[in-house]
């Protein structure tokens, strides 16, 4: 076994292999950049060594600098975990070079797998099918037209290193296709360090299953059963499980021998994942899939397979990469009860799910459930990684148990500082297209605009109200009383849309809430700090609140609904103002300017790319207009609320 392990990556994941490696007696060595510099996993490793600024090309994508602090400090082995150098077939290789233990495949199997072109090569002759697609030439964008209408649209564009949903565009007609890769492969240079892009043909809908293998030195090989990840925003994975109860056992009998094939035939060691697209849609009794990618390393998601088999899948890798034969083999692998997974993201999905970097004020965990996090309550959330922060894992006897179980999780786990997505995570697991397991791939997308777009209900309104009365001192005196005649008029702010209240009482018991049309008879009130139960015409009603100054944040099954209290406060109207600048959402740096002063552009017209946790985004003009008071160029830094230019 080794006696030092060095690992290559930083938060949540960082922290999860010291976990494992401690247990097993190994030292551990962990890297950091500076702006990581008091992070959690330079306080748990053993010894912690800075590699660079924080920037992760200049930092975790160094390749000379890992392998430097590995060889000064007589390491023997290093753990990539996931993402930055993890599937850098070049960095395996110097690794293998410098006669230091690479923890995972070998430098050939990430070079013929990581890569997705490589990969379709791999197994065309495996008998596996496969999407139709091709290896873009930069060079000749009239050559990709061509093969991508002969495939036919809509198409999506890949990063052919790619992995976690990273730098994916769905191009629907052959006048987007040439922007769709360019700005793939601005993303895959930033986050992959290798810009090669493929076109394969999209299939909307599916669901998404992969296929978790072992093998070691000696040439055995398992199957650690399937995980279902098709509840996917934008391909990027947002909740996983295991195992899958959708797909019939037939289907999932082929995938594992797919999988299986597909390791023993690039001579695999380790852990890999093959993942599938499954065509749920032709309801056979042997439904049809297709191979999509092969992850040469540990998953995101690993922890739901951990959840249902009783393993430590970061113990099973040392071992193999020690050179120890697996000690199982399937007729072993025997799942129990039922595994989710919720990945928490530092964004605003009220906000086209913008990053949300900042200082994490506050942050709590609920006596139940795991929490695989890289943060704690004071940590500053940058914009110089993945926005995930953390993980929420359950395991109960069945899935709706499971499912259950994670709504009161993510309603128990309280981050403050800093916008999450956790109401959106609980809106997903109470949909009824989650409780029927029926999602698909695409589904997410229509969820998220209608997540968007949910508004407060008459009930939740009444409560908003009452809550008002009774924390404002401007109402409290007047209406919570036993004698008199009593009215209020309440004026509320939700997203951008101010709503007008007016509750009247006789006794301070029974109320009449009168709001837009609906006249609402409410009784039995009973309101402690942090709940309200009262009966609405007749019904029972109770909620979960937070009350700051005048935001009151209320909760409805899981969903934050977040009201102003602004009674008595004069709105201004900015309107036009506000159309005529273009605002930076995010703090980041500029990677594309498309106009420049004096330029007259129509609304809706693309003006400014900025790149921040690793996503792009499009500013678009609001109006149109002649673009005056720009003066940043490629590659400034900007910081969030920073007009760019104005629309004159």
């Amino acid at each position: 076994m080794f006696k030092s392990i060095l690992i290559a990556n930083r938060g949540e994941i960082a922290r999860r292999l010291i976990k494992s490696a401690r247990r097993l007696g190994i030292k551990t060595y962990a890297v950091y950049s500076e702006v990581d510099k008091n992070s959690l996993h330079t306080k748990e490793a053993d010894v912690a060594v800075c590699i660079g600024q924080s920037e992760a090309k200049k930092s975790y994508l160094n390749i000379k600098k890992v392998i430097e602090v590995a060889v000064e400090n007589k390491i023997q082995a290093i753990h990539p975990g996931y993402g930055f150098l993890s599937e850098n077939y070049l960095f395996a290789k110097k690794v293998e070079a410098s006669g230091i233990t690479f923890i995972g495949p070998s430098w050939k199997s990430i070079k013929a797998m990581g890569n997705k072109n490589n990969a379709k090569k791999v197994i065309s002759s495996a008998d596996i099918p496969s999407l139709s697609g091709f290896l873009v030439k930069k060079e000749k964008p009239v050559e990709n037209k061509k093969k991508a209408k002969e495939i036919g649209f809509p198409v999506i564009a890949k990063a052919a290193a790619g992995g976690g949903g990273k730098g994916m565009r769905v191009v629907y007609c052959e006048s987007d296709l040439q922007d769709s890769i360019e700005a793939v492969t601005r993303e895959a240079r930033s986050s992959f360090k290798d810009d090669e892009v493929i076109i394969e043909k999209y299939v909307k809908g599916g669901k998404h299953i992969e296929i978790q293998i072992a093998r070691d030195n000696h040439g055995n090989c398992i199957h650690l059963l399937e995980r279902d990840c098709s509840s996917q925003r934008r391909y990027q994975k947002v909740l996983e499980e295991a195992p899958s109860l959708s797909i019939p056992e037939p289907t999932k009998i082929e995938m594992y021998k797919a999988a299986i094939d597909i390791a023993n035939k690039i001579d695999y060691r380790g852990l890999g994942t093959i993942e599938f697209i499954v065509d749920v849609q032709s309801h056979k009794e042997k439904l049809p899939f297709f191979f999509l990618e092969m992850n040469t390393r540990l998953q995101v998601e690993h922890p739901v397979t951990e959840e249902i088999l009783g393993m430590d899948l970061v113990e099973l890798q040392i071992n193999i990469a020690a050179g120890k034969k697996l000690d199982m083999d399937n007729d072993k692998v025997i799942p129990s009860g039922h595994a989710i997974e919720a990945r928490i993201y530092a964004e605003d999905p009220k906000n086209d799910f913008l990053p949300s970097p900042g200082s994490i004020k506050a942050l709590n965990f609920p006596k139940e459930g795991r929490f695989d996090f890289g943060v704690r309550s004071g940590d500053y959330i940058s914009t110089f990684y993945d926005p995930m922060v953390g993980k929420v894992i359950v395991h109960a006897n069945d899935r709706e148990e499971a499912r259950t179980k994670l709504v009161g999780c993510l309603e128990a786990l309280k981050i403050q500082g800093i916008k999450t997505n956790t109401d959106f995570l609980s809106y997903i697991l109470n949909s009824e297209i989650f409780r029927k397991d029926i999602i698909q791939i695409t589904d997410l997308d229509d969820l998220a605009l209608k997540f968007k777009k949910l508004l407060p209900n008459p009930t939740d309104m009444v409560a908003a109200s009452l809550i008002i009365l009774n924390s404002e001192s401007q109402f409290k005196n007047k209406m919570w009383r036993l004698w008199g005649t009593a009215s209020a008029n309440i004026l509320v702010r939700h997203q951008e849309k101010s709503y007008s209240i007016k509750v009247n009482s006789s006794d301070g018991k029974k109320f009449q809430v009168n709001f837009e049309d609906g006249i609402f008879v409410v009784e039995n009130v009973f309101s402690s700090k942090k709940n309200i139960s009262f009966e609405v015409n007749q019904r029972l009603i109770s909620f979960d609140f937070q009350v700051k100054d005048k935001i009151l944040n209320l909760y409805r099954e899981g969903i934050k609904f977040v009201f102003e209290n602004i009674t008595n406060t004069y709105q201004g109207n900015e309107g036009d103002a506000q159309e005529r600048k273009i605002i930076a959402p995010i703090t980041g740096s500029i990677v594309k300017i498309l106009v420049k002063n004096g330029q007259l552009v129509s609304k809706d017209e693309a003006v400014v790319f900025i790149e921040a946790m690793k996503m792009e985004f499009k500013l678009v003009a609001l109006k149109s207009g002649k673009v005056i008071g720009l003066k940043n160029k490629k590659g400034d830094l900007i910081e969030k609320g920073e007009t760019l230019l104005e629309i004159e």
